[in-house]
Order: C-alpha cells, then sequence, then structure tokens
C-alpha cells in the first residue's frame, strides 16, 4: 500500500517551506508528493522547486479554486488515472492525502495512516487531530454537523486536555487534511469530479464528506495522526473578523460562502432524514445572509445569476440519489 500527498497552494510562500520539508521527511516516506499551485503571484513557486527531485510541481495558469486543483492533483497521483485503484504488486488499494498549504504533518503521519488503513479494509477516509500552530490547541478532531446543518470542527479552538480525542468515525471530515482511500474517490465520484468544482473554494470538505456519510463510507478520526494547521493563514485579518470570520472575508469569498451552503444542501439534504433541521437552518441563514449580503451588497447580483449552478446541483443530486439506491440495492438496507 502506497501514499501519495496532493498540496493545494496559493501565494503561500509564508508556509511551503516546512509544508514541503515535513512531507519530505516523513518516517514512512510518500511514494509521490505533486504540489498543485492555483497561479501564485508571491515566491511560491519558487520554494517549490528548490524540492524538485522530492516533490513534483503543477503550475497552473490561473486560479482555478481549491476543489478543480485537487482534483487535477488526485487525477495526477492515482494510479492508473482512474482505472485501478488497486497497488499491482499487492493488490491493495493507495491512499491520497489532500491537504491545505499551510499545514505541517508530525514525522509519524504516515506511518499511523498506512497502519490503520490495512487494519481496517472499510475505512474509506480518515480524518487527523489538527493542532494549530501552537501544539496546544485544537482546529479540528474531525467534523460534525450543526443542528443548523453548517459543518462544524470537533473542538475548534479549545485547549487539547479538553477535548475528547478518543478514535471514533465521525460525519465529515476537515479540508485542511484528509486522506482517501482510492476506490473510495472512485465512488464518491459525480461527474467525473472528486470535488464539486463549481464550489471554487469552501465547503468542498463538507460536501465531500456528507456525501460518503449518505454513501455508507466509513470516515474515521484517528488522533494518532497529527497535523498542525495554521487556521486561516492565508487570509488577511481585519477588525471584523474578531467576531465573525465569515463577515471578515472580502465580498467574493462571501459569494463562494452563500452559494456553496445552498449548492451542498440541494445535493445531499435528505427530507426523510433531515426535516427536523428546516426551522434551525431557516432562521440561521436568514441571519447569517442578511449579514453578509448586507456586508457586502454586490455578491446579491452573482447569487441571482447562479443558475447554472443550481442547475448543475440538482443534476449532481440525482447522480447521488442513484448510487444511494444502488448502495441500498447491495447491502439489502431501506432507505432510512
Amino acid at each position: 500500500m502506497n501514499i501519495a500527498a496532493v498540496i493545494i497552494s496559493y501565494n503561500s510562500e509564508k508556509f511551503l517551506g516546512e509544508n514541503i520539508n515535513a512531507l519530505v521527511h516523513q518516517e514512512v516516506p510518500f511514494n509521490r508528493i505533486v504540489v498543485v499551485d492555483n497561479f501564485s503571484t508571491d515566491k511560491s513557486r519558487d520554494i517549490i522547486d528548490r524540492f524538485r527531485g522530492s516533490a513534483e510541481l503543477i503550475a497552473l495558469q490561473s486560479n482555478c479554486g481549491y476543489a478543480r486543483a485537487a482534483n487535477i492533483g488526485i487525477n495526477t497521483v492515482k494510479t492508473t488515472a482512474g482505472q485501478n485503484h488497486l497497488n499491482s504488486s499487492t493488490g491493495e488499494d493507495n491512499l491520497i492525502l489532500v491537504a491545505n498549504s499551510d499545514i505541517i504533518l508530525d514525522s509519524k503521519f504516515t506511518g499511523h495512516v498506512l497502519e490503520k488503513f490495512r487494519e481496517d479494509i472499510e475505512l474509506a477516509l480518515l480524518s487527523p487531530l489538527i493542532l494549530r500552530f501552537d501544539r496546544k490547541t485544537v482546529d479540528s478532531a474531525g467534523q460534525d454537523r450543526s443542528v443548523t446543518l453548517h459543518p462544524a470542527e470537533i473542538g475548534f479552538n479549545r485547549r487539547l486536555e479538553t477535548v475528547d480525542t478518543k478514535e471514533k468515525t465521525v460525519f465529515s471530515v476537515c479540508g485542511a487534511a484528509t486522506v482517501f482511500r482510492e476506490s473510495a474517490l472512485e465512488k464518491l465520484r459525480l461527474w467525473d469530479e472528486y470535488y464539486d468544482e463549481d464550489f471554487f473554494m469552501f465547503w468542498e470538505d463538507f460536501d465531500i464528506g456528507w456525501r460518503a456519510h449518505l454513501l455508507g463510507l466509513k470516515t474515521l478520526f484517528s488522533p494518532g495522526a497529527v497535523v498542525y494547521h495554521y487556521r486561516s493563514g492565508t487570509l488577511e485579518k481585519n477588525f471584523l473578523s474578531r467576531f465573525s470570520l465569515a463577515l471578515g472575508r472580502p465580498g467574493f469569498i462571501k459569494f463562494h460562502l452563500v452559494k456553496n451552503r445552498y449548492l451542498t444542501l440541494i445535493k445531499n439534504f435528505r427530507w426523510n432524514r433531515d426535516f427536523r433541521f428546516l426551522p434551525f437552518i431557516l432562521l440561521k441563514d436568514l441571519i447569517w445572509v442578511t449579514l453578509l449580503t448586507i456586508g457586502s451588497p454586490k455578491i446579491i447580483i452573482p447569487l441571482v445569476k447562479s443558475g447554472k449552478y443550481i442547475k448543475r446541483a440538482f443534476e449532481k443530486r440525482k447522480q447521488l440519489r442513484v448510487k444511494e439506491k444502488e448502495r441500498r440495492s447491495s447491502s439489502g438496507t431501506s432507505d432510512g
């Protein structure tokens, strides 16, 4: 069983050196490290070049967003471009880490991850213990969903000693660092995409995690796989970010936050399972969307013009429903 790494970078010169150095110096090496650069305008590509021979650079000619860059990286490292996910020498699934550029892996990360996937053939996605750079504050101990069906990082912003970090199955994964089994990625693929490229950025991790949940794919939080993350390290901060990170974002990011919220619901919301959440959703979104649009009224026009994304989301929902039906038929379960 091999493990490859796909790192998504955009103007990440502050972090890339330590990021790639940690990838290269794992006790159990990655068989391949690919950094997909989203048309950085800083010195990111110069830093990546220093690791030539150990890490590969895919230099994109425009910023195509996190989701598309991740898909490009995944397709690059897959064993036979999605046709055969098995390692020809061992018959085992290979693994792919998809991660931000502002993370640093503990040196034992790959060894622990490989051990977990070898132990459990049902394991599809692994969410590591993600700590801040201070090594004391939890960034994510797996991802849950709130009563408003927003992503909720377990243990977020709490001291490590106060968080339950026992190994357990979780609802979804934190996009800062996720490990996939290749065969699971094939099951998750919709419209020939792993991550939904209509998202551009934000919510793509929750979307793919929710999809995995609907398809019955096992997602495990494993505290032995440790990652250090500089939360929002690639974003400029301002006064408003103290009160709400979302309110402090630039307008184009607010647009994607709102758009992707509803694309996620269109694709993954199931009336028989999620109807009870509707009152909370309506109340939260009334406040949340109102505040975002008041703060950046220019996003209203592109939101109104988002019909093409909504249409595609309904088409992807249909494809996902077919996969769910096939899964229930094969397992003999009902649509609970």
